[in-house]
């Protein structure tokens, strides 16, 4: 049987405006990667050492997680800009019915057809997005948009599965790891207060639930860091 192949690097090939980037990764060898937060789903699919395809759209995850990983596999992923809408079952229906032994160029065509048809942008959701991630509080957020609490509140849980409470918490604590990076960088205390934490101690506890280390861990992380500072929300 025909090794299926990754569909083309889309270089002049239109992406739908619901794909913030496309991401690549071949396993050299077994281990775990870990995954942070970073408000995306992505359409995702691993061809394995045997040639098996598995596609898969990935949901909101809490906290940092861990993907298996083995010599032979290849992974492609279709990251969406946060927020943005996604009918999984159809798109999957979709995607899996693409031979991927043709053309790469090809089933690159059809992968982004299947994206555009099965994934939306509300405006709203987005104008919300952008509240959230600045205002100090999800009050002063719903005040910037001159909508109630209870109306953000339900415009964000219908549209993506989470309430306002996350998406503020995860741009924060998102920018606040982002100012980790380089040699001599502020202080921790002086982090946390610049992304408005209560303290040091504060800003640890958010770090160890949504990033699976303390800050002082993450600093010293090269690949951690690296990872924080990739697209997303914030």
């Amino acid at each position: 049987m025909e090794r299926p192949l990754l569909p083309a690097c889309p270089t002049a090939v239109w992406l739908p405006p619901t794909v913030l980037e496309r991401w690549q990764h071949q396993g050299t060898e077994a281990g775990v990667t870990c995954v942070l937060p970073d408000g995306c789903r992505d359409l995702i699919v691993q061809i394995d050492a045997h040639g098996a395809v598995h596609w898969m759209v990935s949901h909101l995850p809490q906290q940092a997680y861990g993907v298996p990983a083995r010599a032979g596999e290849d992974w492609l992923g279709f990251r969406l800009h946060p927020g943005v809408g996604v009918d999984a079952d159809a798109l999957l229906q979709s995607v899996q019915a693409i031979d991927l032994t043709r053309d790469p160029a090809e089933t690159a065509a059809r992968v982004h057809a299947a994206l555009a048809d099965f994934t939306r942008c509300d405006a709203r959701v987005q104008e919300a997005l952008a509240a959230l991630a600045q205002a100090p509080t999800v009050g002063d957020a719903a005040r910037a948009l001159g909508v109630s609490e209870r109306t953000l509140e339900r415009l964000m849980r219908t549209a993506t599965g989470e309430p306002p409470r996350y998406w503020r918490a995860l741009a924060r604590v998102r920018r606040a790891a982002q100012a980790l990076a380089g040699d001599g960088g502020p202080p921790l205390a002086a982090i946390a207060a610049d992304h408005g934490y209560a303290d040091q101690a504060h800003f640890g506890r958010e770090c160890r639930h949504w990033l699976g280390q303390t800050p002082a861990r993450l600093r010293a992380s090269k690949d951690l860091l690296a990872s924080v500072q990739s697209s997303g929300y914030g």
